[in-house]
C-alpha cells in the first residue's frame, strides 16, 4: 500500500466518525506517509477536530515544517470555529499568498468564511486559456464577502480594463442562516470593507437585491463574464442562468459554481439538477469548457 493509499484509508475512516482509529493509524504510517508529511498532518488535523480537540487540532497545522494553501486554509477555519477570527483572518491572507493572490494579504482583507480561494488556481487557467477578453464586462450573482469580486477586480479588471456587477442580498443563503447571525458585522459590512480596501471600488458596481428580479432591471446589458454562485437551489439556479444567458454575449463565457452542492433534505433542489437540465436544454447553442466542481460554458455565436 503507497502513501495515497494510506491516506484514503484515513480519511475515509475519518469521515465514518472514526477518529480514533483514525488518529492511531496515522501514529502508525508516520514513516511509510514521510513524502506527504504536510498532507498527512492536515488529516491528523481533520481527525482532531472531528474529536473536537481544536485547540490540537491548529497545533499541528502551526507546527507543519513545509506548509501548503491547504495547511492554511485549514487553518483560518478552525480559527473561526475556535473564536479567534483575527488570526482566521492572517490564516486565510496566507493561503491566498501562496496561490499568488498577495493583494489579499498587503490590503488586509478579512473573509470569516472563505469559499472561494480553492477555485483560484482553476480561476487562473480561465482567464489565462479562455476568458481573455480586454476589457472584460463582467457580472457575479452571489458576492458573499467579496472573494471572487476582490480576485476579478485584483488579478483580472484592474490589470485589462472593464468592470465588475456585484447583485447579493447579502443576507446568506438558506445553508447559512443557522449561524450568520454570530457574524461580527453583517455580510454586507464585510463586503463594502473589502472592496474599499482593494482600491478598485471605481471598478465595482454593487446592487443589493434578489437576483431574480435585479436581472430583470438590468435585462439590456452585456457581459463577457457571468458567474452564478447565487442561493443554491435548483429554482434559483436555472432561473439566474435563463435569465443570464440572454444578457451574455456571443463567445462570451458563463461560470456556474457548486455543481456538487446537495439538499440532504430535497434533493430535488440540489444545484446539478438545475445545471445539467441547462446545458441539456441549450446544448446547441453553447460549448462545455470545464465540468467538475464548477463548470465553464462558452456562448456560441449564432
Amino acid at each position: 500500500m503507497n502513501s495515497w493509499d494510506i491516506y484514503r484509508k484515513i480519511k475515509d475512516l475519518i469521515d465514518a466518525g472514526d477518529y480514533k482509529t483514525a488518529l492511531f493509524e496515522i501514529d502508525s504510517n508516520r514513516i511509510n506517509c514521510d513524502d506527504i508529511k504536510t498532507h498527512i498532518s492536515g488529516l491528523e488535523a481533520y481527525a482532531l477536530e472531528v474529536g473536537g480537540d481544536l485547540n490540537k487540532a491548529i497545533s499541528v497545522l502551526v507546527n507543519v515544517s513545509e506548509p501548503n494553501f491547504w495547511t492554511f486554509y485549514k487553518l483560518g477555519n478552525l480559527y473561526r470555529s475556535n473564536g479567534d477570527l483575527m488570526s482566521g483572518y492572517k490564516a486565510f491572507q496566507n493561503a491566498h499568498a501562496l496561490l499568488g493572490w498577495t493583494e489579499s494579504s498587503d490590503k488586509n482583507y478579512i473573509f470569516t468564511h472563505d469559499y472561494f480561494s480553492p477555485n483560484i488556481e482553476k480561476w487562473q487557467d480561465y482567464f489565462d486559456r479562455y476568458i481573455i477578453q480586454a476589457p472584460l464586462k463582467a457580472l457575479e450573482i452571489g458576492s458573499w464577502q467579496g472573494g471572487s469580486a476582490l480576485w476579478l477586480l485584483d488579478k483580472i479588471i484592474f490589470k485589462r480594463g472593464g468592470s465588475l456587477t456585484c447583485v447579493d442580498t447579502f443576507e446568506g443563503s438558506s445553508e447559512h442562516q443557522n449561524w450568520i447571525g454570530d457574524l461580527p458585522l453583517t455580510i454586507e459590512e464585510i463586503f463594502d470593507s473589502n472592496v474599499d480596501k482593494s482600491g478598485n471600488d471605481k471598478f465595482c458596481r454593487k446592487i443589493k437585491g434578489y437576483s431574480q428580479n435585479v436581472l430583470r432591471s438590468i435585462i439590456s446589458e452585456k457581459f463577457d463574464f457571468i458567474y452564478i454562485d447565487g442561493a443554491h437551489e435548483a429554482r434559483y439556479v436555472i432561473e439566474d442562468a435563463i435569465l443570464s444567458f440572454g444578457m451574455l454575449e456571443d463567445g462570451g463565457f458563463l461560470l456556474f459554481d457548486d455543481y456538487d452542492f446537495s439538499f440532504s433534505n430535497d434533493e430535488v433542489q440540489n444545484s446539478s439538477r438545475a445545471i445539467d437540465f441547462f446545458i441539456a436544454t441549450f446544448h446547441d447553442e453553447i460549448e462545455v469548457i470545464d465540468k467538475g466542481r464548477q463548470v465553464l460554458l462558452r456562448k456560441i455565436a449564432r
